[in-house]
């Protein structure tokens, strides 16, 4: 992990710099580049952390297939080359479900041979076992594989928890799917009532969770402090989604390939760096429409630095300013 570089920038800094940045993010976005972001070199190998209790060692970049999937102006044909471009890149880690529609049918076009070089997790959005079984069946044919690495009991906050846990429930259905190898690892995932989290990762079942993790919902939903000790706790590997907070719903939220994020592009370097920062966080899952927002994003990832004290404290008052703003976003908080 590189050495703190910047420890002497102060809040003002901070604010004037990233705003150099605001024209630099987001090709496709908003029609800018990355020019005034610094280049890595290429043939330099993504970063790598091990995923908690799995053991498995993947890049810190996983790309997330959302965006794209509900999409129904991107067919799956250019889905597969967005996860082509990807496996390129050096990408090891895919997240996909079939919530997002077109994902996993545009997954399967691609991976082959190389499915064997992917961590690979889809998800199972379902409040009975007969729902479940016929979710988890269809990802299995779209993705044309007979082995997930992780399956996620997907959005949490939406489920009765206490009856998915019981006999019987879905919860209890997975981890019988799991010591049967229909997958390696089960984990759950949601961006809402973080408390819903706490008794599923106290059953010790639960391998990886993948929750909201950035600056402004910490002031909201704060996984940070109500979930993540937690996991850290059972060491379940931590995933953090919705990085830049989302696609901005007021201009079309994912089905719009051009929605900017909810955070401004100002921000999004310090962003991808504050959550890879949290302890425990294993990858960041950041969703894209095309090929120029993977590309950016990797750079991103490559050239991530630990924040200093300053600069988290900077996020820290930007955070307090923008979470009243932003509400409860992604759903009640309890």
């Amino acid at each position: 992990m590189a050495d703190q570089n910047q420890a002497g920038i102060t809040r003002r800094s901070f604010v004037q710099q990233s705003g150099l940045l605001a024209g630099g993010l987001l090709m496709g976005v908003r029609g800018t580049s990355l020019a005034a972001t610094p280049h890595a070199d290429p043939a330099k190998p993504l970063p790598t952390r091990v995923l908690g209790r799995t053991g498995r060692e993947i890049t810190t970049i996983t790309l997330g297939t959302a965006p794209c999937g509900l999409s129904s102006k991107i067919p799956p044909a250019e889905i597969a080359k967005i996860v082509d471009l990807a496996l390129e890149l050096g990408i090891t880690s895919i997240d996909t479900a079939p919530a997002y529609k077109q994902s996993e049918e545009g997954i399967g076009m691609v991976l082959g041979s190389r499915r064997k070089d992917i961590f690979l997790a889809t998800k199972v959005l379902a409040d009975t076992i007969e729902e479940a079984e016929k979710s988890l069946a269809k990802s299995f044919e779209l993705v044309r594989t007979d082995m997930f690495d992780l399956v996620y009991y997907h959005s949490v906050g939406d489920h009765d928890v206490k009856k998915a846990m019981d006999s019987g429930g879905v919860f209890d259905w997975l981890l019988k799917q799991r010591k049967a190898g229909k997958f390696q690892f089960l984990g759950i995932s949601g961006h809402h009532k973080p408390a819903e989290f706490v008794p599923l990762l106290e059953s010790g079942e639960v391998d990886v969770v993948l929750a909201v993790i950035n600056f402004v919902d910490r002031h909201t939903y704060n996984f940070e402090e109500q979930v993540l000790p937690v996991a850290r706790k059972h060491n379940a590997g931590i995933v953090a989604m919705k990085v830049f907070g989302g696609a901005s719903k007021s201009a079309g939220w994912y089905e719009n390939p051009k929605a900017p994020p909810e955070l401004d592009v100002a921000h999004l370097e310090k962003a991808v760096r504050y959550s890879l920062n949290v302890p425990g966080v294993t990858t960041v899952n950041l969703g894209v429409h095309n090929q120029d927002q993977l590309r950016q994003n990797v750079e991103l990832v490559r050239n991530y630095q630990p924040l200093s004290a300053d600069e988290q404290a900077a996020l820290a008052d930007l955070g307090k300013d923008l979470a009243p703003k932003w509400g409860a976003h992604f759903g009640p908080v309890a």
